[in-house]
């Protein structure tokens, strides 16, 4: 197909995001680049809504397979399970827009092919996995390059029925995880580290603490994720991609939680006060990690 039909083919495929977004936004996403680190629940979200908008350009890495139990929320089938997280979206992309370009890291970020991966992308999407140590040592690791290469970065965490995005303006001059890269890298514990570097114990969701406490206290038994955050994730990638387009630098923190939309004030009491139980508990196991 020559250069003309393609590009025609495009405008068809994304006609109707006219007129909510100019066609001369709509020209600035085609041409965005983009990188996503880890394409599971988070970063697969992510993607289906880059892919819905209209962006072309992918870097896309991640050296996990899916298995049964990501079916919950990941928007994939059985026919995927067993396959890679990152080959299974570049496949998901291409038949949607076909003409993309999509280049893909199947084994993972490493310290020896991190800059290849970070090369020549205008945006990077963190959504490395936090509940490895081998995970967050490369979640640090990415952002302390993106800042040295100032790549603006958004990393994201699903908390239950909430969807959190923190913004990282590398591009203007911010210092790595905004200052508390050393504090990340001081401690061996991946949650222990995700506090002290990424976010704090008074952002956590009452309606998550009870999670975070069973994590920290049954070892190795793993997060609970729900589809709705996920799903909600890819809602946000249109706002925040046209945020950063319109004003050259990323929204502030985004957080939403769609439980509050339905919880009664006798749940919220009884949530805040499981919360209330909860936060003393979990700082005292993080001091001692």
């Amino acid at each position: 197909m020559d250069t003309v039909s393609r590009d025609s083919d495009y405008w068809e495929t994304y006609t109707r995001n006219f007129s909510i977004i100019s066609r001369g936004r709509q020209e600035q996403i085609k041409k965005l680049k983009v990188g996503i680190a880890g394409c599971g629940s988070t970063g697969g979200a992510f993607v289906d809504g880059l892919i819905r908008l209209g962006v072309t350009y992918y870097h896309l890495t991640d050296n996990g397979a899916y298995d049964q139990s990501n079916l919950n929320r990941q928007m994939v089938g059985r026919k995927d399970i067993g396959r890679n997280k990152a080959d299974v979206y570049g496949e998901r992309i291409l038949d949607i827009n076909p003409h993309a370009s999509v280049k893909i890291w199947p084994n993972g970020l490493s310290l020896t092919n991190l800059n290849d991966f970070l090369s020549g992308i205008d945006f990077l999407f963190d959504a490395v996995d936090v509940t490895t140590a081998d995970g967050m040592k490369m979640k640090i690791a990415l952002h302390e390059q993106a800042a040295a290469l100032k790549i603006p970065t958004g990393s994201a965490l699903d908390l239950g029925y909430t969807q959190r995005i923190q913004s990282y303006n590398y591009h203007l001059g911010e210092p790595a995880l905004h200052g508390r890269l050393e504090q990340a890298k001081s401690k061996a514990h991946p949650i222990s580290s995700l506090m002290a570097g990424f976010i704090d114990l008074e952002e956590i969701p009452p309606s998550f603490s009870e999670e975070l406490l069973r994590m920290l206290t049954e070892p190795g038994s793993g997060a609970s994720q729900i589809a709705s955050a996920c799903f909600l994730l890819s809602s946000i990638t249109t706002p925040y991609i046209l945020h950063f387009l319109e004003y050259h630098r990323l929204p502030p923190l985004v957080a939403v939680d769609i439980n509050s939309f339905f919880a009664t004030q006798m749940n919220q009491e009884k949530m805040q006060k499981a919360h209330a139980h909860c936060l003393p508990l979990i700082k005292d196991i993080l001091a001692k990690l």
